[in-house]
């Protein structure tokens, strides 16, 4: 890129500075110097230009530029329609330049060939955690792409992890950035987001009753073995002497919880609305379980880095766990661990509506989700500011996560990491209303969508 190599281009430089722009304070970079959102203008309206000269060719750098763009859209703008439209002509430029099959192994050079492997790689999980977001349909399925995830080039695994975004201060010690088992295994985990969306969520998934309950528990034995299998060095809740904290290892240990999540939450309602209470009630533990270790991840990352200027998936995640947490707390009461969770949740994601327009609609959707359910939350319960003053807000935002994470430790559960689908007595679970928390999910089925509640 910076010898404007073959895989050089003006479009995708602008596309790159238009997403890194948000996390610059530089108020020349805004096209109105009071309001962060605007940062980076000038670079997305250069992209606008550019794109109409490279439309109508595919290229590597066109298609990547345009999936580069799509995520900041969707998270950053909250622009859904042109961000899927980005998307989906990228995958169609992925398509044509045949992307999807990978060549024999001697017919092109082997650099070449890694670029190819990790684009089609790329692609794959942009698209899934695109539809993810947005409750879409996916684009690339896994069945239509021939390729490995036998990585040749390793040479980024070592390199020393950058922490400019989302610091404050310089680490204190250099760390592995493990880009390769990052890649590698967030492409394995997308892969079973795509039997989520196809199989669980899509219309035309299968509506006999014993069919979907064998999906259900084939999804879950594929999480729980992605789980065994994953890397020692990024297992930081299993293995937190081993392990290297990263921001990115973050996101994939609450990507793997949101898909717990979404596994067992169907299994609550029941098939017609007709309840299982044995199912209903391990659905609801594994739920709470999952929802509780996305706090806890919360809670690390605060110690490593800002919540602030978290990824986007970390948003999401934290949105999740907030439908939980407040299914709960309708039954348990105010005074109840769960509702501190809660409280953590609804402030992140107030705090994350400064950087990302898509967390507004989260924090719309979680509060219509409160009041529906009739929980009470006072100014007493929130420790919190406005989101808007954000640099009031971190001691006071800290106070409230180290708050809350108290709180877990005493009932045993947080200095661990939660087993999939483990019993969560300690969390008071035993006697929880199994009606009236199937009727607490019942409102997505009402909204003819279950992603209608998602963000």
């Amino acid at each position: 890129m910076a010898c404007e190599g073959p895989y050089f281009s003006k479009l995708l430089l602008n596309a790159i500075f238009f997403v890194v722009s948000k996390h610059c304070d530089r108020p020349e970079l805004r096209s109105d110097p009071n309001d962060i959102t605007t940062a980076g203008w000038k670079f997305r309206q250069r992209f606008t230009q550019l794109l109409r000269d490279c439309f109508d060719k595919s290229e590597i750098t066109t298609l990547q530029a345009l999936l580069i763009m799509s995520n900041a859209l969707f998270s950053r703008c909250d622009e859904r329609s042109l961000s899927w439209l980005y998307a989906g002509n990228a995958f169609n430029m992925f398509i044509d330049l045949g992307l999807h099959v990978l060549p024999a192994v001697d017919s092109i050079p082997a650099e070449e060939l890694e670029i190819r492997k990790r684009v089609l790689w790329g692609a794959y999980f942009i698209d899934k955690i695109q539809c993810l977001f947005q409750g879409r349909p996916p684009l690339l399925n896994r069945v239509n792409l021939r390729a490995s995830l036998d990585f040749l080039d390793d040479y980024d695994e070592l390199e020393p992890f950058q922490g400019i975004t989302y610091m404050t201060t310089e680490p204190q010690r250099v760390i592995p950035s493990l880009n390769v088992s990052l890649l590698t295994n967030l492409c394995e985990l997308t892969t079973i987001v795509e039997r989520v969306l196809r199989e669980i969520y899509s219309e035309s998934r299968e509506s006999n009753l014993v069919h979907r309950a064998n999906i259900s528990e084939e999804i879950k034995s594929q999480l729980r073995i992605w789980r065994q299998n994953l890397p020692i060095q990024l297992d930081y809740l299993s293995f937190p002497d081993q392990a290297v904290f990263l921001p990115q290892s973050a996101c994939l240990l609450a990507l793997f919880n949101v898909l717990i999540i979404l596994v067992h939450r169907p299994l609550i309602i029941g098939h017609d609305g007709v309840i299982n209470s044995t199912t209903a009630h391990e659905s609801v533990n594994a739920c709470t379980a999952a929802a509780n270790q996305i706090v806890q991840i919360l809670h690390d990352y605060s110690q490593h880095f800002s919540l602030n200027s978290a990824p986007y998936m970390l948003s999401y995640a934290t949105y999740i766990s907030a439908t939980i947490h407040a299914r709960i707390v309708a039954q348990k009461g105010s005074n109840s661990t769960v509702f501190q969770s809660l409280i953590l949740c609804r402030n992140i994601i107030a705090e994350h509506t400064r950087l990302y327009s898509a967390a507004e609609k989260a924090r719309e959707n979680l509060e219509k989700l409160i009041a529906h359910l009739g929980i009470s939350v006072t100014d007493d319960n929130i420790h919190t500011g406005s989101p808007g003053s954000s640099q009031n807000n971190l001691p006071s935002e800290q106070m409230l996560v180290d708050e809350s994470m108290n709180v877990t430790r005493e009932s045993g559960v947080a200095d661990r990491a939660l087993e999939f689908g483990s019993s969560l007595t300690t969390l008071e679970l035993s006697d929880l209303d199994l009606e009236a928390i199937a009727q607490g999910f019942q409102v997505d089925v009402e909204s003819h969508s279950f992603w209608n509640s998602l963000v």
